[in-house]
Order: C-alpha cells, then sequence, then structure tokens
C-alpha cells in the first residue's frame, strides 16, 4: 500500500516554499504562476547532453563564472524553474537569481517541446536572462539566441560544427553531445 499525502493549496498557488517541503525524490518540481509541475527524471541521453555540454562550457567561461546541471532558478515566490543547464555570473546558497544568470540551456525531449521551444524562452526573456540555447536531441540541433530588448533574436543553428562566441567562445561537434 502506498501511502498518499495531501499537499495543501494556498488561494494564491504553490510557493517556493511550498516546493521545499515536497519529497526529495526523482522528480523535478517547477512553478509558472503558482502552478505546480511535475516531471519525471531524465533519460539517460538527455543527462549525457547537458553534461558534456557543461564540460565545453566549463573550459570556456571567465573563471569566476559557474557552471550548473541542472541548476534552479527563482524568479520570485510563484515561479521557479530547473533549466537543464545554467551558466551564472555568482553562485548563491539556494537558488540563482535571474540576475545571476548568464545563459539557460534547455535540452528539448518529445514530452517538453511546447515548454522548450514557446514558455520558458519566454519567461527567461522577460527575467532578463541574456542568452538561451535550445538543444534538439531528436532533430539533433542546437539554436541559440540571444536577449534583444525584451525578447530573443535567434543567433545561431547548428546542426554539425558549432561555432560560438557569445556568451563564451566555442568550437565543437554536435556529435559530441549526442552521440
Amino acid at each position: 500500500m502506498t501511502l498518499v499525502t495531501a499537499q495543501p493549496l494556498a488561494w494564491d498557488g504553490y510557493t517556493v516554499a511550498d516546493l521545499e517541503a515536497l519529497p526529495d525524490d526523482a522528480l523535478r518540481y517547477e512553478l509558472v504562476d503558482g502552478a505546480l509541475l511535475v516531471t519525471p527524471p531524465a533519460i539517460n541521453r538527455h543527462d549525457f547532453a547537458a553534461t558534456e555540454l557543461s564540460h565545453l562550457l566549463h573550459d570556456a567561461i571567465p573563471p569566476e563564472w559557474r557552471v550548473l546541471v541542472p541548476g534552479a532558478v527563482e524568479f520570485d515566490r510563484h515561479n521557479f524553474r530547473i533549466p537543464d543547464l545554467l551558466v551564472l555570473q555568482r553562485l548563491r546558497p539556494k537558488y540563482a537569481d535571474p540576475d545571476d544568470v548568464v545563459l539557460a540551456v534547455e535540452v528539448m525531449s518529445p514530452s517538453s517541446v511546447t515548454t522548450d521551444r514557446l514558455v520558458k524562452p519566454a519567461q527567461y526573456a522577460a527575467a532578463g536572462i541574456a542568452h538561451f540555447w535550445r538543444l534538439e536531441l531528436v532533430d539533433r540541433l542546437l539554436v541559440t539566441y540571444a536577449l534583444e530588448g525584451d525578447s530573443y533574436r535567434e543567433t545561431g543553428r547548428f546542426t554539425d560544427a558549432v561555432v560560438i562566441d557569445e556568451p563564451a567562445r566555442l568550437r565543437f561537434r554536435l556529435g559530441q553531445l549526442l552521440d
């Protein structure tokens, strides 16, 4: 028999404090405007791609910056995301503030297409995160974006040789992350 614990919901939705009271399990919990989003653990191929990209970034960024795989960003008490990879100017003890984030990367899965292509970039751009990258495993594609005003402008689309200069200078083959 499985024990189910009900989580009381405040009239204005879940908060980051509510997330901290949830069980420490393998699920990923995020908040969007107080709505609780729960996703299962990523598959190995997804985690491998994020980890390999983190190694490349670690060697390319300034020494005072940090790479997290995954990382957590608290936008406000009702909005909390866990990008697959973060590059931070400053590492805070608990969660990143959007002002700390230089780059957010999402590794797209078939179950996260709409979220990773539309919802997360809009939220990251609204928070002022300067760079966003989307790595698509199925299509073997890396798309890079830079913040321009209050939305992202595509800066690169790579299917083989990757040449990136911002926010870090990177040169690699996409197959390094996917094979």
